[in-house]
């Protein structure tokens, strides 16, 4: 009795599965369906299945979809997929001709927080062509925890490489080293970003604030005190 209760128990589980990775099958074909209301359901279902078998449909619409929105999603389903996409995320960010892709799978590497990526990360923030990558990739060495990112970002600092500087300020800003203000300034008042110079007037340190809220006067940014960012000195 127990084998036959077991054995059901088994084909039920099979039949769930078989049920689910059918229906992950539809939505992957409905990733090419010429409404874009349907894609970006499709995109958004699969982002909550996290299924793997998606990462490579999620990609191709990534690169190629003609709608920002559907590409955003993809984006953001990839990312709740995390390590399975993650690999090919960077062979994308390596080999991919376009820059607007790979910023995007950049962005999607940052989120995912993989200390996999580093390598591939500290090659593109060096080196990838187009400056907007290159920040994003320091942007997710920042917060990914691995003493090869924080050596490059500590020489980033020395060296007064802003354009690092501004895209991994987060990292700054939180080890809170006395004396690296100026640095941090100098950095802002070179960089268009309405979060950075947000981020700097609230994250306890007085000299940054002073400097930040000048800056925002001058661009019109409206200044809040109430502000969810890092905190000076926090790590």
């Amino acid at each position: 009795m127990k084998k036959h209760a077991f054995l059901t128990v088994l084909l039920l589980v099979c039949f769930a599965g078989s049920v689910a990775a059918s229906e992950t099958d539809v939505l992957i074909s409905q990733l090419k369906s010429v409404d874009s209301a349907k894609r970006l359901a499709a995109a958004k279902e699969l982002g909550e299945r996290k299924d793997p078998r998606a990462v490579n449909p999620l990609l191709s619409v990534l690169k190629d979809d003609r709608n920002w929105d559907v590409r955003l999603a993809a984006e953001e389903a990839l990312v709740s997929i995390g390590s399975p996409a993650v690999g090919p995320l960077l062979q994308v960010l390596k080999g991919d001709k376009n820059c607007f892709v790979r910023r995007r799978a950049v962005r999607a590497v940052k989120d995912t927080k993989d200390p996999c990526a580093t390598e591939v990360l500290l090659d593109v923030a060096a080196k990838d062509a187009d400056c907007c990558v290159r920040r994003f990739a320091a942007r997710a060495l920042a917060d990914i925890n691995d003493p090869k990112a924080t050596e490059f970002l500590n020489n980033a600092l020395q060296k007064k490489n802003f354009e690092i500087i501004s895209g991994a300020y987060r990292y700054y800003v939180r080890k809170g080293k006395a004396g690296t203000e100026e640095v941090l300034i100098e950095a802002m008042q070179g960089c268009y970003e309405k979060r950075m110079i947000l981020d700097l007037a609230n994250c306890g340190n007085d000299r940054l604030k002073k400097a930040a809220d000048e800056i925002a006067q001058k661009r019109g940014y409206t200044m809040t005190a109430e502000w969810s960012g890092p905190k000076w000195g926090e790590i």
